[in-house]
């Protein structure tokens, strides 16, 4: 079951009071090392959060993994979404970072999954000359660039340094691949450079990279709602994307 709102926050309150509990008590501290329970943690935007899926608890990214996660922890895995439709970078660092942390500092976190940065470029659809040339002078986007660059290092920093919990983040496939949409040029130049910021950043903090790109080339109308989000087909590459890089697929 996924938790998600005012119960993800009691749930991640309960963790770390178990946590506490469990050090007062003397027990060791890998009390999971046996395979049992823990927590799977979900970090990011409308992806993550499952926009575009026929039914985000049982078809989106986070449900699949989830369900693959249960196979190597055991039912008794609880999953926490901190996910937010429209959430940028700035807005993970607000509202979802400080949670993340607390819920791995209580020491039950297992897997930590991050889709994040999309929307901080999707601003720049407002941008007068950004749509038809991202590279144009009077398009901000290197500027954009570099503040989401600053962030998602501040971020991963983070949540490496909470503790330790395998964390893996996803890179952009282009959502607009072989649509014909007046996107889709800008799209593979804007989230090439952005997928370029994610993985120099996950590389320096052993953070693992889920790579899904190839498989939406050219396939974006099969694998995308009507909203330019993925679908049930593309929640699924994604979700095995993320299976690979945790050595689950």
């Amino acid at each position: 079951m996924r938790y998600t709102g005012a119960v993800r926050n009691a749930l991640l309150a309960l963790v770390a009071l178990a946590a506490l509990l469990a050090f007062a008590c003397g027990d060791d501290a890998d009390s999971n090392a046996d395979g049992a329970g823990g927590v799977y943690l979900a970090l990011g935007d409308s992806i993550a959060q499952g926009e575009g899926a026929s039914a985000s608890e049982r078809t989106d990214y986070v449900a699949l993994v989830e369900g693959a996660l249960k196979q190597r922890y055991g039912v008794a895995l609880t999953t926490v979404s901190l996910a937010v439709d429209g959430h940028t970078t700035q807005d993970l660092i607000d509202q979802q970072l400080q949670p993340a942390v607390d819920a791995i500092q209580a020491g039950d976190v297992r897997v930590v999954t991050v889709t994040i940065g999309g929307n901080d470029l999707y601003v720049l659809a407002n941008e007068p000359a950004c749509p038809a040339d991202p590279q144009s002078p009077d398009c901000p986007f290197n500027d954009i660039l570099a503040g989401a660059a600053q962030r998602l290092d501040t971020i991963l920093r983070t949540l490496h340094e909470a503790g330790p919990a395998t964390i893996a983040i996803e890179l952009y496939p282009n959502l607009f691949s072989g649509t014909g949409n007046p996107f889709e040029g800008p799209a593979t130049f804007a989230f090439g450079l952005l997928n370029d910021v994610i993985e120099q950043t996950a590389a320096q903090y052993d953070v693992l990279v889920a790579d899904p790109r190839d498989d939406f080339e050219g396939r974006a109308t099969e694998l995308t709602a009507p909203n330019f989000h993925p679908n049930d087909d593309g929640y699924a590459l994604i979700a095995a994307a993320f299976l690979r890089a945790l050595g689950l697929q």
